[in-house]
């Protein structure tokens, strides 16, 4: 492997871009034939732009509306501090071992078999929730030009696009996701910064209007119950839309797979991705409580329809400056796009979760075929089978099966993460018990101490996201099932990997847990990378591309 690389260098490979080459190891049981061709600044922006979306554009209407301002600032702020304390674990995971199917093969290797399967098919589940809330989305974004259209034309074209962008090689994927992130980017600061100006006075109505509806009509709204607790009811519904909306380091770990120097990448994505989202969603939100009151009537209505712009509160905020009516069009288009990212995203990271479940013999193994390019086609084909699931908007409200969605997706991130958590404190006690934790290539910070807040914290949420149901008078059946299905489903699942593997070993000790395979081979690669760079020293304008990503 290092000579063939070698050989590379010596005709000019640049710097920055390496040629493209299949990992030419294979770890028993499991097809390594995708491409490494995710560049640093592919990564990065696909963890940010694959997670800045709906949640943020339009979920948030639901989180201001329920809870008020102060309650969705607090509640961003933390569920952020939990998804930090999670990418820090999976820093060092991913770092050591880049490997295909990432956190689900990580669960079977360091917990045991079962943990694997489970932890693979509840994040198969999760990012089809995640893909089809999105295309649910598009479908009102798109009948806020076209209201009369039926609902099954735009499932149908949101569809195509994703075949269309999942069917190619991950290289053109990349840099067309990088370009749709940075759009994304832009697009949040932009209405930063027109928050800023409009509460300063630079609005049509010359009104300088401040905190003013941190005042009136409050800070924090009661939600369900009155008093006290229904202000606490309030801001505890918010981390059900904060789960929904702030991601990353599962898109960091899935990504890993076909990373470009994954030693240097991958630490470098996990320190930078956290506080730009961060920055965009504390900042993001609290925005929004200053722009839309939570009593706002016509964005508490536009939210029950969710057609186009008019559920998000960024659209409400410009209305109630005052400004052109032209907004509202444009942000539209720009919401449109931005969920068609974040949803191809998601559809692509599944696509992957099921071929790697393939090659761990977790699904049938057609499932882990790939075509010369290394796009895993009969994966792709079924997960944009079972995606037509978001036809049911052909006869239901779009805003009522985007909830559905919604509550589908949140639960199976808490799942998703708690299990990404349990796994690597598991890897930390063997990396302890074998002596190994002090040779780790990247060590996360506060760990693993954060590792045991996040887990509890997670599961807290997990366990309490659907309490409103049990309210006396409150009682919603479908609620209850969207809120806590991913519970039974695990159990179910868990129980299936217990009989698949009854005849392996199971949670294996301390000390026999596998911290050596595939490593060598990474160690190989990082070491061709290191020489690459020696023998082609990045120039100025690289230099300043590396450093802003």
């Amino acid at each position: 492997m290092l000579e063939k690389k070698s050989s590379d260098v010596e005709q000019g490979a640049a710097a920055v871009e390496p040629v493209l080459l299949p990992m030419d190891a294979h770890r028993q049981g499991v097809n390594t034939s995708f491409h490494r061709g995710l560049l640093g600044r592919h990564i990065q922006l696909i963890s940010i732009g694959g997670v800045i979306g709906t949640g943020l554009f339009i979920g948030s209407g639901r989180a201001i509306t329920n809870a008020g301002p102060l309650s969705c600032v607090l509640s961003y702020a933390i569920f952020c501090g939990v998804i930090f304390l999670v990418s820090q674990g999976t820093g060092e995971l991913a770092t050591l071992l880049p490997i295909q199917g990432s956190f689900t093969s990580w669960a079977g290797r360091f917990i045991e078999p079962a943990a694997g399967f489970t932890t693979g098919w509840n994040y198969f589940y999760t990012t089809l929730a995640f893909t089809a809330a999105d295309i649910t989305a598009v479908t009102g974004l798109c009948h806020y030009w076209l209201p009369d259209t039926n609902a099954g034309i735009w499932v149908t074209v949101t569809l195509v696009v994703f075949a269309a962008l999942n069917f190619t090689p991950v290289r053109f994927y990349g840099a067309t996701e990088f370009w749709f992130a940075i759009s994304k980017v832009v697009l949040i600061l932009g209405l930063i910064l027109m928050t800023f100006i409009l509460m300063l006075g630079g609005n049509p109505n010359g009104d300088r209007f401040g905190f003013r509806y941190w005042k009136e009509p409050g800070l924090m709204k009661e939600y369900i119950v009155t008093g006290t607790a229904g202000r606490f009811a309030g801001f505890w519904y918010t981390f059900k839309i904060a789960a929904f909306s702030i991601g990353g380091p599962e898109f960091i770990a899935v990504c890993s797979a076909e990373a470009v120097d994954p030693r240097r990448s991958i630490p470098k994505a996990i320190k930078r991705v956290f506080w730009r989202l961060a920055i965009f969603y504390t900042v993001g939100i609290m925005c929004v409580g200053i722009l839309v009151p939570y009593n706002d009537q016509v964005l508490i209505n536009a939210i029950k329809t969710q057609t186009g712009v008019g559920a998000s509160p960024w659209v409400r905020g410009m209305q109630l400056a005052g400004m052109s009516n032209v907004l509202p069009q444009i942000m539209n288009a720009v919401v449109l796009i931005s969920a068609l990212s974040c949803g191809n995203s998601f559809c692509y990271v599944c696509i992957r979760t099921l071929n790697a479940l393939a090659n761990d013999g977790r699904a049938p193994k057609i499932f882990a075929r790939t075509n010369k390019a290394g796009v895993p086609w009969p994966a792709s084909l079924l997960v944009l089978s079972i995606l037509c699931l978001a036809y049911m908007t052909v006869s239901k409200s779009t805003g009522v099966v985007f909830g559905w969605f919604l509550d589908l997706a949140s639960i199976g991130a808490l799942m998703n993460y708690s299990w990404m958590t349990l796994t690597y404190i598991r890897f930390h006690k063997a990396c302890k018990a074998q002596g190994r934790y002090d040779s780790l290539p990247f060590k996360g910070m506060f760990m693993p101490w954060g590792a045991y807040i996040a887990l509890f914290f997670l599961v807290l949420v997990m366990f309490t996201n659907g309490f409103e149901v049990f309210i006396k008078g409150n009682w919603n059946t479908q609620t209850f099932i969207t809120s806590y299905f991913v519970i039974p489903y695990n159990i179910v699942l868990y129980a299936i990997g217990k009989f698949m593997y009854r005849k392996e070993q199971g949670i294996k000790s301390l000390m026999e847990v596998d911290l050596i395979s595939d490593v060598q081979e990474i160690d190989e690669d990082e070491e061709w990378h290191k020489a690459q760079r020696k023998l082609n020293p990045m120039t100025r304008s690289q230099r300043f591309w590396d450093w802003l990503f």
